[in-house]
Parts: C-alpha cells; sequence; structure tokens
C-alpha cells in the first residue's frame, strides 16, 4: 500500500484544521462523506469508535487501541538487585511499560485551535481522506493516535510514536481492538487467506476460524484476513501494514508480545481498559468460545522497533488496512 504522505501532519504541524471540534469534550458525532459513527476518549483506550457505519451499513461496534505495551532490552527486575543501581540514564535499565492513553494525558494542538481531537482532511490520488487524532504524552514520550478515513472504503489504524525514557534500544506493541458488528446481527464469520494454500471448501488458501485462537503474520505466505456476515458476505478485510518510512512493515513479535492477531468472540465483560498489565499476554480465550456466526472481537498487534540511536525526536509510524468489501 502506498504512504499517505499526509499522515500525521497534525502533530508534525503541516496541516491546520479549518472546522472546530468543541473544546474539552470527550464524545462527538461525526458524519462524513460515508461515514458515520462516534468518536470517544474515555475508559483508558484512546481514541476509540462506535457505531462505525460505511454506506448506511453497521461494521463496527467499536474501534479501540486499549494499550501500547513497551519492552527495553534492558529492564528493571524487581527481585534482582543488579538491575536497580545508576540512573537510567546511565545503565539504560527501565520498564516495561503499558501505555494507556486517557483524556488527562492529551495535550492540545496548536495548530489545531489548542484542541485536543483534531479533524483534517485531504485528497491524495482523487481519493478523500478524513484524518482524526490525539496527541499525548506520556513521561518521555510523544504518541499521536488517529484514524484515517477514506471515501472508497478503507479504515487505517495509526500510532505514531517518538522519545526514550532509557538511552537504549526498546520496542512498542500497540493492541488495537476491533469489535465487529456486520449488519447488527450477530452472524460475523472469520477467514484467514494464505498464499499457495490447500483448498479446505471456501476455496484455495482460505480458512475458517471455529474458535477463539491466537494467530501470527506469515510474510512467506502473505496473510490476509476477513471478517463478513454470513447473511449478505460483506465484511471488512485486515491486511497488515506495509509500514511507513523508515519502518517497512508491522514488525515481527517476540516473546514479550508473541502474537499478531487474536480472535475473540464478543462479550461485554471484556470491554473493558487493559487488565493484563505491562507484562502480560492478551487473554480472554480461557474457554475457547465458538466463534462461528458470532459476534466477533478481532485484535491487530503491532510491533515498532525503536533504535536509540534514532534518538528522542523521531517519530516512528505503524498500523494495519481495513478495507471495506461489498
Amino acid at each position: 500500500m502506498k504512504r499517505l504522505r499526509w499522515i500525521g501532519c497534525l502533530v508534525l504541524g503541516l496541516l491546520v484544521w479549518s472546522g472546530p471540534v468543541s473544546a474539552e469534550t470527550q464524545s462527538e458525532h461525526v458524519e462524513w462523506g460515508p461515514w458515520s459513527f462516534d468518536w470517544e476518549v474515555r475508559d483508558n483506550t484512546g481514541l476509540a469508535l462506535r457505531n462505525v457505519k460505511y454506506a448506511d451499513e453497521l461494521i463496527l461496534a467499536k474501534a479501540s487501541m486499549p494499550v501500547v505495551r513497551v519492552k527495553y532490552v534492558k529492564e528493571m527486575i524487581w527481585w534482582n538487585p543488579f538491575t536497580w543501581f545508576g540512573s537510567r540514564a546511565e545503565n539504560g535499565r527501565c520498564g516495561p511499560f503499558q501505555d494507556r492513553l486517557r483524556w488527562q494525558d492529551l495535550v492540545p494542538m496548536v495548530n489545531c485551535g489548542d484542541q485536543k481531537v483534531c479533524m483534517e482532511t485531504a485528497t491524495q490520488n482523487n481519493v478523500k481522506w478524513l484524518e482524526l487524532g490525539i496527541y499525548a504524552r506520556i513521561g518521555e514520550y510523544h504518541l499521536y493516535q488517529a484514524w484515517h478515513l477514506s471515501d472508497d472504503g478503507e479504515l487505517r489504524p495509526v500510532l505514531h510514536s517518538r522519545g526514550l525514557s532509557c538511552n537504549t534500544n526498546h520496542d512498542h506493541h500497540p493492541y488495537w481492538r476491533f469489535d465487529f458488528d456486520l449488519n447488527g446481527n450477530g452472524m460475523d464469520q472469520v477467514f484467514v487467506r494464505e498464499e499457495g494454500g490447500s483448498n479446505r471448501g471456501w476455496g484455495p488458501g482460505w480458512r475458517k476460524y471455529t474458535n477463539e485462537r491466537n494467530d501470527i503474520k506469515i510474510p512467506a505466505l502473505k496473510k490476509t484476513w476477513l471478517v463478513r456476515d454470513q447473511l449478505n458476505g460483506h465484511g471488512v478485510w485486515i491486511f497488515p501494514g506495509s509500514g511507513y518510512v523508515p519502518l517497512k512493515d508491522d514488525g515481527e513479535r517476540d516473546t514479550f508480545a508473541d502474537i499478531d492477531v487474536a480472535i475473540r468472540r464478543a462479550n461485554a465483560s471484556e470491554d473493558v481498559p487493559w487488565s493484563f498489565g505491562a507484562r502480560g499476554q492478551l487473554g480472554y480465550d480461557e474457554d475457547n468460545q465458538s466463534v462461528q456466526e458470532q459476534d466477533i472481537v478481532f485484535w491487530y498487534v503491532a510491533h515498532l522497533p525503536h533504535m536509540a540511536a534514532l534518538g528522542p525526536t523521531k517519530w516512528l509510524t505503524l498500523g494495519p488496512i481495513l478495507r471495506v468489501q461489498r
């Protein structure tokens, strides 16, 4: 996918929003082109979208980013005294962290009328785009979380990050949560397609998920995912991000964050702030519930490597691509 050249310009100060967003509001309804949705900032889940419709058809009950887990090469470990001594700047030991964006973390954007939630429109290659974003400060980190929506049916969640808590290499792992509710009928299906795969009844390379599970990207197989409504076949593709310079993709999992994708059955009790801590992996699959023709929650985890040599001012950006299918 081609990089959106204007992506994140609100933070970089290149674009100015020409229309106001109500000061200090924490939720608002938006109608733009074929899109209709409500945005909100609450419950430590960053800038979330609710009741997302495209061309008057419901696709998402909620889309959010509950946490960004951060793992440094060197850690401060409570049970290991050898990690305690010396300043963080000297020994490079800190973390891990669980960054959760809250309203009180947001910084008014001077190039957006000092608003905390900012919108901008642009046109690229004859396609109109809407950008909705927030800028947060957590310790030494600068985080810009945004949603990009195109009038031809793409939705791109994006995280920009810069800053160093310690002068050592580390990885940021944003967790996006997509609560699908296609047509609102509770008949969602989830598929994965693997290039060159066998025919398991759905066509070459297609496989249907039957129960809750975690999955990983395999670049050689060019894996992509599809969540669709069983009744009319409409759905949403999920593609791994192709990266924004200097990154080339959405990164590689590691032992700290060892999944790329997770499929869960929607449960209201699980629509809560991140509850697994800085070191905890994503749960909610203990009972291995069926996900066939059910309300589906699709988690996407990216892995942003931050080399300390890049310094604290270099913005790094990534995120997946969602595309509406009709």
